[in-house]
């Protein structure tokens, strides 16, 4: 006779106390590598976030580089999450652009700026092919915005405006004021594209 004792589960049913595991797990790690960066986010470093066991957190996701490359996928997919709503309400090009801008810039100051995470972070070429994918949706309505307003090579102009992002990006995780920031780069890309 068998008489060890059945796992707890914390949720109504085993599949959503999976679902609820990997969420935290993903949390934790999109939280380790917004603040701390991917050298810190480790399968022990989640656990510790999340109160799980280090075991646990290794069924979800077997390496390091896998919680990595989930961390980062994660990140992505909330920073186009994000520049969606933003972009909800905006009607012409113009909107849209500002829209894109301010965005892009407010997910940088919540810590959600993926294109950082990725470059510098060791990821297996499967991931790598995701996150090009991703990157490209999260580009694509700036890239449309741009061709609504008639400048030539939008997809070009919008890799430019991509760089002036990440750069105002990067001065926000330095330290400087989000909304300064927010002004100094909307006023440059405003000018950029004429829109000044």
């Amino acid at each position: 006779m068998h008489n060890g004792g059945v796992p707890k589960i914390d949720a109504p049913t085993v599949a959503e106390h999976h679902a609820q595991r990997r969420a935290a797990i993903l949390d934790a790690a999109v939280a380790i590598l917004a603040e701390q960066g991917p050298g810190e986010l480790t399968p022990a470093a989640v656990a510790a976030a999340t109160g799980l066991a280090r075991t646990s957190v290794y069924q979800y996701y077997p390496s390091t580089a896998a919680l990595i490359a989930a961390g980062v996928e994660e990140t992505f997919r909330r920073n186009i999450a994000h520049l969606e709503a933003g972009l909800a309400r905006a009607r012409t090009p113009e909107e849209r652009v500002r829209a894109y801008v301010d965005s892009a810039l407010d997910a940088a100051a919540d810590g959600h700026e993926p294109t950082r995470l990725y470059f510098s972070a060791d990821l297996p070429d499967a991931c790598r092919a995701a996150l090009h994918d991703l990157h490209r949706q999260a580009t694509t309505p700036l890239v449309e915005a741009i061709a609504d307003l008639g400048v030539d090579d939008p997809e070009s102009v919008a890799q430019l405006v991509g760089g002036v992002i990440s750069a105002g990006a990067s001065q926000i995780t330095a330290g400087r004021s989000a909304s300064s920031v927010r002004r100094a780069v909307r006023t440059f890309v405003e000018r950029a594209l004429g829109l000044a």
